[in-house]
């Protein structure tokens, strides 16, 4: 249920995560990211889905259980129906996958909301 890959200059579909959780080869750059720091991936998904910039102390404070709350965020702010306990069991069994997947998601969004813009 966690979304089809859309090609680019696709739109993303509003009510579904568009990649995939297991998707996250799918961008080696944020996979190595999140595998290797975790907690400023973490802390970017945060900056980027409330609009600031991810600073240091954003890093230091950021903890995988942050990543629920984001998740929760990237669902209001993108019309992505809330799966409560879903996100809860796939953030205790793939934490850096879910992170990976928001990663990805609040990028392409951007980027679709950036071009709409123009």
């Amino acid at each position: 249920h966690y979304g089809r890959g859309t090609t680019m200059g696709d739109t993303p579909n509003p009510t579904d995560f568009t990649y995939g959780l297991l998707g996250c080869l799918g961008d080696c750059s944020v996979c190595c990211i999140t595998m290797f720091c975790s907690r400023y991936s973490i802390a970017k998904n945060k900056a980027m889905v409330d609009n600031w910039d991810c600073t240091i102390c954003d890093c230091c404070c950021a903890v995988p259980n942050l990543e629920y709350f984001t998740r929760q965020h990237i669902r209001a702010r993108f019309n992505i129906p809330y799966a409560v306990c879903a996100d809860c069991l796939t953030m205790c069994l793939c934490t850096m996958c879910v992170v990976c997947q928001d990663s990805r998601e609040i990028k392409l969004r951007n980027a679709v909301a950036a071009t709409h813009r123009r």
